[in-house]
């Protein structure tokens, strides 16, 4: 025993305890994409799917981004790739690593963000000067960055509206948009939704566009029954499934010659109540 227990053997002993500890700290800081889907997705279903123009959309969604991850799952994608950013909490980047892994955006972080951060930045402390913005990191993969305010609990925000429908007739035929929030579910299905839309709306029925998204792994925006645990109320759900509805109706009068803003629109509709 005394053998075994040399200098040598606790050295190693120690350094192998240390990087089990560090692996078992940081497996899920450096996160893959979740619910990561493309518009160019197989989908499967018994029910007739009107699917008509999906694959003529060039895009993709998914959580807040591992770049490295992110890269690997576009690297077939030959296009000028931007990545369209709809998270409206503090984050950024430390060596690659999101600062939503180390709970920046929280005000309460749990045990594992602290020791999270004392490894990596040498305090307990949020190191804001250590902090790399998504459009830099994105930049480092070769990917463009535009950031969209859209609220997926929609309430007074008909001039960012207007900058996503700029923003997307402004694009360019030769470029894929990525789309993210933080855990790719309301904002990001919302803006695929509302972008697929704009360019296949009135041809194909909202419920159907809806639907050949919910079965590509987004949010069901028709749902209004509250989440057990979720973050929405029933007011909330209905505000959003609203908001769909009446984005579908603003494009379809647009495409007709219609009033072509969505505030001048929505303020109009709101006259005629």
């Amino acid at each position: 025993m005394r053998k075994f227990l040399n200098l040598r053997n606790i050295s190693l002993l120690t350094f192998g305890g240390l990087v089990i500890f560090l692996f078992i700290l940081f497996y899920d800081a450096f996160p893959k994409v979740k619910r990561f889907r493309t518009t160019q997705d197989e989908i499967k279903s018994t029910e007739n799917i009107d699917l008509r123009g999906l694959k003529d959309i060039q895009a993709s969604g998914g959580s807040l981004p591992g770049f490295p991850d992110l890269q690997k799952k576009l690297s077939h994608v030959k296009l000028k790739k931007i990545i369209v950013d709809a998270m409206y909490d503090y984050h950024g980047y430390i060596l690659g690593m999101p600062t939503t892994s180390l709970a920046y955006h929280q005000d309460v972080p749990f045990l594992k963000h602290f020791l999270r951060r004392l490894v990596l930045t040498g305090t307990l402390g949020k190191r804001l000067d250590f902090i790399t913005h998504e459009s830099d990191e994105a930049k480092k993969y070769g990917f463009d960055y535009r950031a969209v305010n859209v609220g997926s609990k929609i309430k007074n925000t008909y001039e960012y509206i207007d900058d996503v429908v700029a923003f997307f007739e402004s694009v360019p035929p030769n470029v894929w948009l990525h789309f993210h929030c933080r855990n790719g579910r309301g904002r990001t299905s919302m803006l695929l939704v509302m972008l697929d839309i704009m360019k296949n709306a009135p041809q194909v029925t909202l419920d159907n566009i809806v639907k050949r998204h919910i079965l590509l792994g987004a949010e069901d925006l028709f749902n209004v029954k509250v989440w057990a645990n979720g973050t929405y109320t029933a007011e909330e759900l209905k505000d959003r499934k609203q908001f769909i509805e009446q984005f579908y109706e603003f494009v379809c009068q647009r495409k007709a010659g219609g009033i072509q803003r969505w505030s001048e629109w929505n303020r109009a509709q709101q006259k005629e109540i």
